[in-house]
């Protein structure tokens, strides 16, 4: 073997492995990142998106979603709420509760009452909102769709507690507020 060929290989070598450090530095950076934007949204978000919002509740004796109904005296029931259960690439938390509104935007804008920091997420994704005392989800038009307990959302669809919404990388789940 002559010493052009082995020099070749020498570089050829050295480039490798000079890609392969900038792979692990970027990927560690990326992690770091990630990590530090979780935690400060999670020192910010939760008060605030915890935090019932006027107007939330529904009028006395309206039948609400997840709401349960006994011979007791009616009281005004708690809309239900949205759940994180995997939070994909976003900022958001695992187990993070986001109470039901009259209309909740989600998508990738900061201007989304649920804003989702998902390279598959359109700007405007979806919009979850009150029709005749039930919940309705509607996609947006969204680039990568909406998928309701699976199934791909196709204009709207009713919501129940319990039922998984998924956008892009990100899992959401309808919960009764208790």
């Amino acid at each position: 073997m002559s010493s052009a060929v082995m020099l070749f290989g020498a570089r050829v070598l050295l480039l490798v492995l000079l890609y392969l450090f900038l792979f692990v530095v970027v990927r560690a950076l990326r992690r770091d990142l990630r990590a530090a934007t979780r935690r400060t949204t999670a020192s910010i978000g939760p008060a605030a998106t915890n935090a019932p919002s006027a107007g939330a509740g529904a009028g006395a004796g309206t039948p609400v979603l997840g709401a349960q109904t006994t011979g007791a005296p009616t009281k005004r029931a708690r809309p239900p709420e949205i759940e994180v259960v995997d939070a994909g690439q976003s900022a958001l938390a695992p187990g993070q509760r986001f109470p039901l509104r009259d209309t909740l935007s989600i998508g990738r804008s900061a201007d989304n009452d649920i804003a989702l920091e998902d390279d598959w997420i359109s700007a405007r994704h979806l919009r979850l909102r009150r029709q005749n005392g039930a919940w309705i989800a509607e996609d947006l038009g969204s680039t990568n769709g909406t998928r309701v307990n699976g199934r791909p959302l196709n204009g709207t669809a009713p919501l129940l507690t319990g039922d998984v919404l998924d956008l892009g990388r990100v899992k959401l789940k309808v919960v009764d507020n208790v």
